[in-house]
């Protein structure tokens, strides 16, 4: 990113915080039909290279490249990146991005599709795409003068703590309607995620334990002999011939 060698560190990299949310915020505007997921920007001594998340990378590209070309062009006028490169990068799975599914359900509900038979769908989606938990909630008027809120949630939602700042990706979406605006806010709980109410068991450390106690029992039954009391020998040995008698008796 272009910042003058003589400016302050710290003015530097608040200038660059500044480039990098205007860039997300527009690449976010420009990408919405394409499925937008991130973007990201790194800076060689020849040009800055600007790497796109997208579903769908054709929209970004263009017939022969020339929708990334004007991009570059409005990026290098607007944001003053002297010489951007765009590539993109098609998402693996887009239904575990919460802001393409946000987009996703915005775009249907714009098109005049009932909101629950969206928000169903998405879910059922996501939830095939392995997401631990989905929670979807859509806010707006919806056919009534009262606005409401609808929830739809599958799985599991981690609403605080630590786990919610590492585990789940949130996303906000807004759609125009004619009765007015509807949020659209979509958590994800990505697939590999071990909650804290997990149960870990540790087949190493039973099996040290279970070595431990079979060489323990093996060597107590090599090196002690049991004793036995004398009380118990001599009933031991009445037995033994009560046991003889009955069977020369047999």
């Amino acid at each position: 990113m272009s910042s003058s060698r003589s400016m302050p560190i710290y003015k530097k990299l608040v200038q660059e915080g500044i480039v990098k949310y205007k860039l997300h915020e527009f690449m976010e505007r420009l990408s919405d039909k394409a499925g937008f997921h991130c973007v990201e920007i790194s800076s060689t001594p020849i040009r800055d290279i600007i790497t796109v998340y997208v579903e769908s990378p054709g929209v970004i590209i263009g017939r022969g490249g020339r929708t990334s070309k004007r991009i570059s062009d409005i990026l290098r006028e607007e944001l003053g990146i002297q010489n951007p490169y765009i590539q993109t990068k098609k998402v693996d799975e887009p239904f575990l991005s919460a802001r393409i599914v946000a987009s996703y359900i915005a775009r249907r509900i714009a098109k005049g599709e009932r909101y629950k038979k969206v928000a169903y769908s998405a879910l059922r989606r996501v939830m095939a795409a392995g997401a631990k938990g989905v929670e979807i909630r859509l806010s707006g008027k919806f056919g009534s003068q009262r606005a409401r809120e609808e929830r739809f949630r599958d799985g599991v939602i981690y609403k605080c703590g630590q786990d919610y700042v590492e585990n789940v990706e949130y996303a906000v979406k807004h759609v125009l309607m004619p009765q007015g605006m509807i949020g659209v806010r979509v958590r994800i709980v990505k697939p590999g995620v071990r909650g804290p109410d997990a149960v870990i068991v540790k087949e190493e450390a039973i099996e040290e334990i279970r070595e431990r106690i079979r060489s323990e029992v093996e060597s107590l039954s090599e090196s002690e002999s049991i004793e036995i009391p004398e009380e118990l020998e001599e009933e031991l040995e009445v037995a033994g011939e009560v046991e003889r008698d009955e069977s020369e008796q047999a």
